[in-house]
């Protein structure tokens, strides 16, 4: 395996997702892909327009900096991408592009009222995946 994508938005069990995956890497590089979604057009304190909300976007850089603080500590590098948009599209997209083996995610995430009205990242990611899918209980 020479790449693995995993969805982390710092829930236990994207947590448990990427504990997973580093202890499978053996040398595959870990890309992490956290992703702010996209609801609507948010006044951006400067002045503009952004199409994330900034809590959204705070999140997700605290949630990719404790990914990395997690694979430091176990000695392992890794890529992190701050995605926009829904976290399923986002995710298979850089598995898409980056040519990745392997996609590594949890069961569920931090929303659980999106779940019930727009389905499981997970669920959406196993059907549209480029490559093999491990979602970690």
């Amino acid at each position: 395996m020479k790449r693995i994508v995993i969805g982390f938005d710092g829930s236990e069990h994207s947590q448990k997702a990427l504990e997973r995956a580093a202890d499978i890497a053996n040398g595959a590089t870990l890309a992490v892909v956290c992703a702010a979604d996209v609801a609507k057009l948010m006044r951006d304190p400067a002045g503009g327009v952004s199409p994330v909300d900034p809590a959204d976007a705070e999140a997700r850089t605290n949630a990719l900096a404790e990914a990395r603080r997690y694979l430091e500590g176990r000695g392992l590098e890794g890529v992190f991408i701050e995605g926009t948009g829904h976290p399923a599209d986002v995710i298979v997209q850089e598995a898409e592009e980056s040519g990745a083996d392997l996609i590594v995610i949890g069961t569920r995430g931090l929303n659980a009222a999106r779940r019930l009205v727009l389905g499981s990242v997970s669920t959406t990611i196993v059907h549209h995946a480029p490559c093999d899918v491990l979602v970690v209980r």
